[in-house]
């Protein structure tokens, strides 16, 4: 049987930076988050878990989708890292996972990341005979998301203080990490700034 490929998408930011829930801030026909979603639903993925604030989880109350699971942060002083762990043991709750399953993170500021890419990752990681410890995507030499995580070496982050972040993994277990080109896309951006939702907008 071919190994699992599940996905998280840390999304409870409180629009600190942006003055707004850039979660819903709108791209294309909908909002950021839904290009996400979208991306990730239309690839194949054994089930994703979305975390964020109970604001945003409003808007999927009626309109389910199969797989999806739904968990809430609203920790305001919560870092990106707390919402992976949360989205980890929902996934595990669910799907009693295995030590080589695949947890594919890609954050809800993404909506240039097509299922494309999704699906080339994923089929990536289930592929080899020996899953690669850390499957990243990479745009002219230079790491972007989405990331695929066995999911035995994420979960070193469960005892890890929030300060650190997953590029602390990818340095930890260097030896096992495996880079994807991605010639088919350029550099998505990371939805951070005003401005930088200004040169999406303008792309």
């Amino acid at each position: 049987m071919s190994r699992r490929v599940f996905a998280i998408i840390p999304a409870a930011g409180q629009g600190r930076r942006m003055g707004q829930l850039k979660q819903l801030m709108p791209y294309g026909e909908g909002t950021m988050l839904d290009a996400v979603m979208d991306a990730i639903l239309e690839a194949p993925i054994d089930g994703l878990a979305l975390v964020t604030n109970s604001v945003v989880a409003e808007r999927f109350e009626d309109n389910p989708e199969d797989g999806l699971f739904i968990e809430i942060n609203d920790d305001e002083a919560s870092e990106m890292i707390d919402s992976v762990r949360i989205g980890l043991d929902k996934l595990d709750e669910e799907f009693d996972l295995a030590p080589a399953d695949g947890i594919l993170v890609l954050p809800g500021d993404q909506p240039e990341i097509r299922g494309g890419i999704i699906a080339t990752c994923a089929e990536s990681y289930r592929l080899p005979r020996i899953a690669p410890g850390i499957l990243i995507a990479t745009y002219k030499g230079q790491r972007g998301h989405p990331a695929i995580f066995r999911t035995e070496l994420l979960r070193e982050i469960e005892t890890w203080d929030d300060d650190r972040g997953l590029n602390a993994l990818a340095k930890l277990f260097a030896n096992e990490v495996r880079e994807l080109p991605i010639t088919t896309s350029a550099m998505p951006i990371d939805v951070n700034t005003p401005e930088d939702y200004e040169r999406l907008k303008d792309k």
